[in-house]
């Protein structure tokens, strides 16, 4: 399977030129934020209303079901977050231009 660049916006200055990344490099790129977002969620959700609030703490269903979902929402935006800074601390940094 051959991979071709991404192409620059229509119209706009691309600063990666003809070096952008491929598909493939940035489908490789997200791919494990976007298993890891949908998994780990749900996952923390029933593991935590399960064994943490249910089994350790002998909450009710209902209770154990609210602080699993704060727990999964924590975790959300813990996995979003490396997203983010993953995103902005490998964009390279566009230079002043020297006239």
């Amino acid at each position: 399977m051959e991979y071709r660049r991404v192409p620059a916006v229509p119209g706009g200055d691309s600063f990666l030129g003809e070096k952008g990344p491929t598909e493939g490099s940035l489908i490789l790129a997200v791919l494990p934020y976007v298993i890891m977002i949908i998994l780990l969620p749900i996952g923390s959700f029933f593991f935590t209303k399960s064994y943490v609030f249910e089994d350790i703490l002998n909450y009710g269903d209902t209770t154990a079901n609210v602080y699993a979902a704060i727990c999964a929402v924590v975790v959300l935006h813990v996995l979003l977050a490396m997203f983010i800074y993953k995103a902005f601390k490998e964009s390279p940094v566009r230079g002043l231009k020297q006239d």
